[in-house]
């Protein structure tokens, strides 16, 4: 269940970050033609892309790359390892993982606090409020760490586990 659970989560989170993607791009070619055909850039365009859209494209998809596998791992010695150490080393290797996403959920959590209770905002072009922005991570890191302790339960318990990233359906051999 907490498996499917984080797969939604992971999704839905994936899918916001695709969303403000999206928007950011919008957003520029909108900016774009403003300044060129009107001579009137949108006021603020590049605080706001820096500190919302950059912010969600990078830490929501965390739990979906977890999700997937797919995040920078070197595995020449594991490769060389027998099976069943293997799967040790793997469980060693997420609860690592999990304990280093945990300490950035609580400090970005923190910080993401401070930052509401004082209705941080930043000057530049515009004022902005940042403290939406900075929910962002810990909401990231949390999901990232519920995946990791997922697959650290499954790597433990489903001896079919494959830690292995999904093949991609169009490569040609």
């Amino acid at each position: 269940m907490l498996l499917r659970w984080t797969r939604r989560l992971g999704i839905v989170l994936a899918v916001l970050a695709t969303v403000s993607l999206f928007l950011m791009m919008l957003q520029t070619v909108i900016d774009v033609l403003a300044s060129n055909l009107a001579g009137r850039p949108i006021p603020g365009n590049l605080e706001i892309i820096s500190v919302y859209h950059m912010v969600l494209v990078v830490f929501l998809p965390l739990a979906f790359v977890e999700l997937k596998h797919e995040p920078i791992s070197v595995d020449l010695v594991y490769q060389m390892l027998p099976e069943r150490l293997q799967r040790w080393v793997l469980v060693a290797g997420y609860l690592v993982t999990a304990t280093f996403f945990g300490f950035l959920l609580w400090q970005t959590g923190a910080d993401a606090l401070r930052s509401l209770e004082m209705n941080e905002m930043m000057m530049g072009a515009v004022f902005l409020t940042i403290w939406p922005a900075k929910l962002a991570l810990p909401i990231g890191f949390a999901a990232a760490l519920l995946v990791v302790v997922a697959n650290a339960w499954q790597a433990v318990t489903d001896p079919d586990f494959n830690p292995s990233p999904d093949a991609p359906d169009d490569v040609e051999t």
